[in-house]
């Protein structure tokens, strides 16, 4: 029985170190996919409403937004808030990722009404891994290891 405990105390030990070594990139993966969601969620809707959408990207504070071109006024950005700010790094927010970090995008993404886009490129990095995510004109999502 002492062997039989000794042997399930090892595993048990193991499984912790393993464990602790793939959550950061699980905690990756999801957000590569959150916001590879998000950027087919503001492509469809800027098709389906017939307005811009745009997602707004904020590697200060590790966080995006979606939002819906403003109708008021002379210039149609700021836009208008569709759902929650996408934070990564807040608890409460049901986007929260602990570890992983918004490092660079090289602009915010404008959707048109056709579904097109100027292309972008986000980097997301979490403690030893990183991805690039790509977006194309037409509105072409593609994740690569960076």
């Amino acid at each position: 029985m002492v062997v039989g405990l000794f042997l399930v105390s090892v595993l048990l030990a193991f499984s912790g170190f393993y464990y602790s070594q793939w959550m950061p990139r699980f905690q990756l993966e999801r957000a590569v996919q959150q916001v590879t969601n998000d950027i087919q969620l503001a492509r469809i809707k800027a098709i389906s409403q017939n307005c811009f959408y745009r997602l707004q990207f904020s590697p200060v504070d590790d966080s995006y937004r979606l939002e819906r071109e403003s109708l008021n006024g002379p210039s149609n950005w700021p836009g208008v808030l569709e759902g929650l700010c996408r934070q990564f790094s807040q608890a409460d927010n049901p986007y929260h990722c602990p570890g992983v970090k918004l490092e660079s995008s090289s602009s915010h993404p404008i959707f048109s009404p056709r579904g097109t886009v100027v292309g972008t490129t986000i980097i997301l990095k979490s403690a030893a891994m990183k991805r690039v995510i790509t977006l194309s004109t037409q509105g072409r999502v593609k994740v690569q290891e960076g």
